[in-house]
């Protein structure tokens, strides 16, 4: 089993839960576990293609994949979930020129 850390914002889609257990051998079956537990989180993770969304970083033990959906998921792993933060754009936007 993974440990999958879910971001504070998406805790309404696990009934609060900050982490959840699912089984998977890679990246793709534990989003496909996940969603199974928890329905709609692979849609706020996954892109039309069913690759990871380009604004989600996800990290296994730590280290940020680069494998995509393929990426192996050891036997309990901690799965992190990491959306981006927004306002960057703004603050540029902001400068004065």
């Amino acid at each position: 089993m993974a440990v999958v850390h879910i971001p504070a914002h998406w805790r309404d889609r696990t009934g609060g839960r900050a982490t959840v257990e699912v089984q998977g051998r890679n990246l793709r079956e534990v989003i496909n576990s996940l969603d199974a537990a928890c329905p709609g989180m692979k849609a706020l993770i996954t892109d039309e293609s069913g690759d990871v969304r380009g604004e989600i970083a996800i990290a296994i033990n730590s280290e940020i994949t680069e494998s995509g959906m393929l990426e192996p998921v050891p036997e309990g792993a901690e799965v992190f979930l990491v959306p981006a933060i927004g306002g960057g754009a703004q603050l540029e936007s902001a400068r004065p020129g």
